[in-house]
């Protein structure tokens, strides 16, 4: 294990434990610690060419002892070879130990450096030393090793690997270690587990910046690890930083990450998102980019001439990053940036376009291609070129002024209609005024405005000026606050786009772009969190908060779903509290000395009032409000009263803001007896929020013990202790039966109250249900000795309930609306279901190539049982995770639906086109060759077998598909698989045959009459909306539909097998598409 994860862990552990007591058996003795190990078996690790030419890859087992390492070849000068940025793990003044395994395959001997550089913090100079050199035979692994020491005014310590020749060479294992000494000292960290990406995990991502010098200050990667689950680069992936001028041509540009090498590291080894940016920008693009001949005194090259570097950059950009750093999340990317002009002259009749030119503002890409139609070019390639996850974004400033607001609202609308781009970056460099130009009110219009296109939005600079003290740190909080708020109200209220990350620019006041005294950003020149820092860290309730290692990314939160026993969180307390707390002054520990099952529970202590005890937070992502599920933990005290009534409740605050403490189960409970607090089917309070869950005690203080807790979905079995167990007439617990049970008798009896349930069913000596004079007489005569025990009256014979007659297996007829219209699904549909399915991503061998597929099973998938299966088709730029993803969220529809009986359990299968020679119109090869037969064999569905007669005999169980492009394979799927399909949902795309709506309309007619099949053997269900742009091409073909022998058109598929569902208004958006499949679905697979 490398240390650069080991430093993360190492991190994340202290901050988590706030003390840790460690006596070492060796204290005083010295130890070799680790502090750097590279290996390069994932990544490049940091490391970097030397020389323009010079070439740096990994090679697969030609490493030290056949593992992988690093070769370096095409160095042109002996001083050409490789380096790596270090200072982020070594300190000036402090000696470490150097060492790496280098061989060559040259013929002599040859001579290996090892230098150190590095400048001094007090003079700026920078220094050099080779540190150690070896001489090695051709083949043969040699080890470079020395101890240094570097001045103590040292920093930005880098390594480098050389030679004294142009010899091609590999090295691997460089290892830095430092000596030392075991001490039995106490180590402290501050009490603070959870930073902003934790408070905000369920909503958004929460990121900072780094830079080449910041990523050398620990004080700061420390903080990053803690607060922050994003980094963008601030200058070292533009590109000026990545150009390469020497060796590039028009088709292949040449692009280097030797200057976010040590970034892009850090953020792959501690497993942090990166945010790429930027590439296309008319600043900080050097001018020889535009230029013929690659030289600034050079013509301005051509459109086609631009179009081939830009895409080379841009493929070459992508494809650098997977190379040097695979394992790194690429999650976003400003694709271009800053396009649109502050003049409202431009934006009103130049479409916005800067000023054509180089320099102050002015734009090249203009200069060459006229206008900005160089940004949709730039989004075709990328779109084309970057990996899978990574999200595609537009990014300027100023973005709230109004005039530009609405140029970039119309250039991104078409951009993301035509499927190119995923999100707006609002850059927020504003001020803390909340009026005014930046005021929160236009800052607040802008986000809607950009969120209403249906994309997502990341707010990607943030920083919000005090201008010097102009503004106080409370007016900067609240301006802090209210952006958060703003972007947690977004996600919450949307049904079109989210807020998917909020990035500050910057880590702290001393490294900020607009000047310190401006103090900008949430912690200052000392790293010590400000005011707005502590507003952001109290806006989110502890019940909402998250994991920030995997964060929701906006949209609709994705919750964890329950496991195999239908479980959300189980609590064992065997060696951690989970999310258990202590509620008031009480405090919680683990402890052995008792417990229900295993050797653990949770000690409850410390109690001042019975409110007090433990709690746990419930997540209303998961814990929908209004929804049932099932609450159960088994509690148990020892002493300090003889019985106790144990309460389990949920804290909430209600619509008005008010607390609410609502119980959920309540049992008495005497000395040394576990107790079991249950309800399988508790609902919350539907204005429920910041939720808790606890145990507390009706009275009393005394300590307890808490076990086996656990949250279900509702309507789960869980076994747990039985009831208390009492002696009749041991009234007091003490285990005899005396005059003292009787005088504590008579005085519930006198005073009209027990201290609890059980004592009164202890002094309930006859069993009748009422404790009398009756029971006085016998527990009198029992304690004088005149009887040896109660006669208890006599039982009645149990009840049990006639035999019902069975009721009648056949399915009712489903009710048809022969004329459906559309109807958007409940809200509450796209929210977390009690009942969740899950969904199984698959790979599988095609004709195209090894492809991938989702396969959403019901809520309770059953491999015994038969179910219906959906194949649903993307659209074009999409892919097959698009459909379950937080963009669309089909899968909490389905949920609910399946829930609710709108629809029986079904399985839905989201395939894709991309990949190969696949294509949307030739899908349904691969579809018949590949995805059912791979599908259906490993899920159960009324396929008897996957031989051609095993699927074509199970066709009325089967349907497809598709929205857009999606649509286009649908309609080839109707027309070369009627054998093995009998339900089609075509959404928003018409049929590509021919050059008429009648030609497309005879295609399929002609198909139907091949199949022979029947019409009632056939149905379709095609949807779109009336402003949708597929609507002209569609509506035309259906027409002519309507006309054929072949359909008989009415929703009523009893009578009819051919409908097409008009949705006024709407237009080409997943977001409305998803509520057309509400509305079919649930009349498929009810005929044949």
């Amino acid at each position: 294990m490398k240390f650069k994860k080991i430093l993360a862990s190492v991190i994340a552990f202290v901050m988590s434990t706030g003390l840790i007591w460690a006596t070492p058996l060796n204290a005083g003795r010295v130890h070799e610690e680790r502090i750097v190990y590279d290996n390069f078996e994932i990544n490049y690790d940091g490391w970097c060419n030397i020389g323009e030419s010079t070439i740096l890859s990994a090679v697969e087992n030609l490493g030290h002892n056949s593992t992988r390492g690093m070769m370096v070849t095409n160095r042109l000068s002996k001083n050409d070879g490789a380096y790596s940025q270090k200072g982020l793990y070594l300190d000036g003044g402090k000696s470490y130990n150097y060492s790496v395994f280098v061989k060559h395959d040259g013929d002599g001997i040859e001579t290996f450096n090892l230098s150190l550089s590095y400048q001094d913090i007090k003079t700026g100079e920078l220094y050099s030393e080779v540190i150690a050199t070896e001489s090695a035979a051709g083949g043969e692994w040699t080890k470079l090793s020395a101890e240094y020491k570097a001045p103590k005014t040292a920093s930005d310590i880098t390594l480098s690997i050389t030679t004294d020749s142009t010899v091609d060479f590999i090295f691997d294992d460089v290892t830095i270690t430092e000596k030392k000494r075991i001490n039995t000292n106490t180590v402290s960290a501050a009490n603070g587990n959870v930073g902003l990406k934790d408070m905000y995990a369920n909503y958004f991502r929460v990121g900072s910046v780094l830079n080449s010098g910041t990523v050398n200050n620990s004080t700061i990667t420390a903080m990053i690890l803690k607060e922050f689950n994003s980094i963008t680069l601030e200058n070292e992936m533009k590109p000026d930083a990545t150009l390469v001028q020497s060796g590039s041509t028009n088709t292949n540009i040449r692009v280097s990450l030797n200057r976010a090498a040590s970034i892009l590291n850090f953020c792959a080894q501690n497993n942090i998102a990166v945010r790429g940016h930027t590439l296309v920008w008319h600043s900080q693009t050097p001018e020889w980019f535009f230029k013929d001949n690659f030289q600034n005194n050079g013509s301005w090259a051509s459109q086609s001439v631009m179009d081939q570097r830009m895409e080379s950059y841009i493929k070459n950009m992508f494809a650098e990053i997977k190379r040097q750093y695979p394992s790194l999340n690429l999650y976003a990317y400003d694709v271009v940036n800053e396009a649109v002009s502050d003049d409202a002259n431009r934006t009103r009749n130049f479409g916005g376009a800067r000023e054509p030119g180089y320099g102050n503002g002015r734009s090249p890409w203009v200069q060459i291609y006229g206008d900005n139609k160089f940004i949709e070019k730039a989004f075709e390639y990328a779109r084309k070129y970057a990996p899978e996850g990574c999200k595609l974004y537009y990014n300027d400033y100023n973005e709230y002024w109004d005039h530009k607001r609405d140029c970039i609202v119309a250039m991104c609308t078409s951009l993301y209609n035509k499927g190119l781009l995923d999100g707006v970056g609002m850059q927020s460099h504003i001020n803390s005024d909340m009026n005014g130009f930046t005021g929160i009110q236009t800052y607040t219009t802008a986000l809607h405005k950009y969120i209403n296109i249906g994309c997502d939005v990341q707010i990607t600079e943030l920083d919000i000026s005090t201008e010097n003290g102009k503004f106080s740190a409370q007016q900067q909080a609240d301006k802090y606050k209210a952006v958060f708020q703003a972007a947690i109200d977004v996600n919450k209220n949307s049904n079109k786009g989210k807020v998917t990350a909020i990035c500050v620019w910057g880590p702290n006041d001393a490294n900020t772009w607009i000047g310190s005294e401006n103090a900008p950003l949430l912690f200052d020149r000392n790293n010590q969190p400000k005011a707005a820092y502590h507003a952001l860290a109290s806006l989110v309730p502890q019940s909402e908060w998250g994991d920030g290692s995997n964060p929701n990314d906006g949209g609709t939160t994705q919750p964890k779903g329950p496991d195999g026993n239908g479980y959300y969180y189980y609590d064992t307390f065997e060696d951690s509290m989970g999310q258990w707390n202590n509620r008031g002054p009480a405090e919680v520990a683990l402890s052995n000395r008792a417990s229900y099952k295993g050797s653990g529970a949770l000690f409850v202590s410390g109690r001042t009032d019975a409110w007090n005890g433990a709690q746990r937070a419930l997540s209303p992502i998961t814990y929908v409000p209004g929804n049932k599920y099932c609450f159960s933990s088994v509690a148990m005290f020892t002493g300090g009263a003889t019985s106790a009534t144990f309460c389990m409740k949920l804290q909430y605050v209600d619509s008005n803001g008010d607390p609410q403490y609502d119980t959920i189960d309540m049992k008495t409970a005497v000395a040394n007896q576990w107790v079991h607090l249950y309800n399988p089917e508790y609902t919350i309070p539907a204005d429920a929020t910041d939720m808790y869950v606890y145990v507390e005690t009706a009275e009393g203080t005394m300590d307890f013990y808490v076990d086996e807790a656990i949250g279900a979905v509702a309507g789960t079995v869980i076994t747990g202790p039985g009831e208390t167990k009492f002696k009749l007439g041991d009234v007091n617990f003490d285990g005899i039966i005396d005059s003292i049970d009787l005088v504590v008798a008579m005085r519930g009896i006198l005073q009209e109250g027990f201290s609890s349930e059980a004592a009164e069913r202890a002094a309930d000596v006859n069993q009748d249900g009422e404790v009398n004079s009756n029971d006085m007489a016998l527990l009198s005569r029992y304690i004088l000795e005149i009887i040896d025990r109660f006669p208890v009256e006599e039982e009645p014979e149990p009840w049990e309930p006639e035999p019902e007659e069975p009721e009648d297996p056949g399915k009712p007829p489903f009710n048809y609306d022969p004329a459906l219209q559309y109807r958007p699904a409940p809200n509450s549909y796209l929210t977390q279901c009690p009942q969740p399915g899950r969904i199984v991503r698959e790979t599988y061998n095609s004709i195209n190539g090894m492809k991938s597929l989702n396969v959403y099973l019901p809520y309770g998938y059953d491999p015994n049982k038969k179910y219906n299966i959906f194949y649903l088709m993307h659209g074009g730029g999409e892919n097959e995770n698009t459909i379950f993803s937080n963009d669309v969220n089909l899968h909490l529809i389905l949920d609910h639906m399946i829930m609710n009986g709108d629809i029986e359990p079904m399985i839905v299968v989201t395939p894709t086109f991309n990949g190969g020679n696949c294509t949307a119109q030739n899908f349904y090869r691969e579809f018949r060759e590949n995805v059912i037969p791979f599908v259906e064999s490993k899920y159960s569905t009324y396929a008897e077998s996957t031989t051609p007669e095993g699927i074509a005999a199970s066709r009325m169980h089967r349907a497809f598909g598709g929205f857009s492009m999606g649509a286009v394979a649908t309609w080839a799927v109707m027309v070369n698989c009627l054998d093995y399909v009998g339900y089609f949902m075509p959404l928003s795309g018409d049929h590509w045959s021919g050059n008429s709506a009648h030609d497309k309309a005879y295609s399929i007619a002609s198909a139907i009459d091949r199949s022979g099949l029947s019409k009632r053997e056939y149905f379709i269900l095609a949807a779109t909306g009336s402003e949708d742009i597929a609507y002209p091409n569609v509506a035309p073909q259906i027409e002519v539909m309507k006309t054929l022998p072949q359909f008989d058109y009415t929703s009523d598929f009893s009578k009819g097998n051919f409908y097409f569902l008009v949705a006024p208004g709407l237009t080409h958006w997943w977001g409305y598409v998803r509520h057309y499949i509400y509305d079919a679905l649930p009349y498929f697979f009810h005929e044949g």
